[in-house]
């Protein structure tokens, strides 16, 4: 597998879990705010065998929990076989996608615990091009969504990163009406953009991280309605906080 990173151990990646996190090279779409887009160099990482890595995960005692992260994980052609070799050890396995591969997540899925559906935008193709630079087959990300909510054993998370002068208000709300829609069984987390080294220099005033006021203002009208999921909001002010 190519692997761009490895954190022995982290508190925040899965809530109330203490998980190793191993990042994959490479993604599908071009989002220009991207927090992690040195990934998407396939000159960045190194190959290092399913073997290897399993052995680095048992040798780890800190860690009852995997997250695989990225880039673009199910672009990996052995996710399948480091997926059921994490599950013949007995691992709590997270894993987070973009949603445009469904045909990878039906492979994986039985081999997983929980899966966090990054959606950038609302389940429009015009939108969701824009918002990720690329060319959005919106049909397939609805396919992944319907496929992970149907499961009742996955602990499903989606998560959306609001982007100042990117995004607007409305766009969450449209997310948050398809959910509703579509009988949404897991929690929406709503993030906060935050500006790292990876987006780019020349990207840095392109974009604005919203303030914790701003993420709860759109949020608002949301707090006192029956909703068939959870809301949190995740920013450097509140860290990951339950909304309704």
């Amino acid at each position: 597998m190519k692997i761009g990173g490895i954190v022995d151990v982290s508190t925040v990646d899965i809530p109330n879990k203490s998980t190793m996190v191993i990042f994959t090279v490479g993604c599908n779409l071009s989002c220009e705010f991207c927090h992690n887009k040195h990934l998407l160099s396939n000159h960045f990482g190194k190959e290092i065998s399913i073997s290897n890595l399993i052995k680095q995960i048992n040798s780890n005692m800190l860690a009852n929990s995997i997250s695989i992260t990225g880039g673009e994980p199910t672009l990996q052609e052995d996710m399948f076989e480091f997926c059921q070799e994490l599950y013949k050890i007995g691992k709590f396995v997270s894993i987070d996608t973009n949603g445009t591969l469904p045909h990878k997540i039906t492979k994986i899925l039985p081999y997983l615990d929980r899966i966090a559906l990054d959606l950038k935008g609302p389940m429009t193709n015009d939108r969701y091009n824009t918002i990720t630079s690329s060319k959005v087959d919106i049909k397939l990300i609805q396919e992944t969504f319907e496929l992970i909510n149907r499961s009742s054993k996955i602990d499903f998370e989606i998560r959306t990163t609001y982007v100042e002068k990117l995004m607007n208000p409305n766009d969450i709300h449209e997310i948050i009406a398809f959910l509703r829609k579509n009988n949404f069984r897991g929690n929406f987390v709503l993030q906060q953009y935050q500006f790292s080294e990876g987006v780019g220099k020349e990207l840095k005033d392109k974009f604005e991280k919203p303030e914790n006021a701003t993420l709860l203002t759109i949020l608002e009208r949301y707090r006192k309605l029956e909703l068939p999921f959870k809301i949190y909001i995740r920013d450097d002010e509140i860290g990951y906080c339950l909304f309704n």
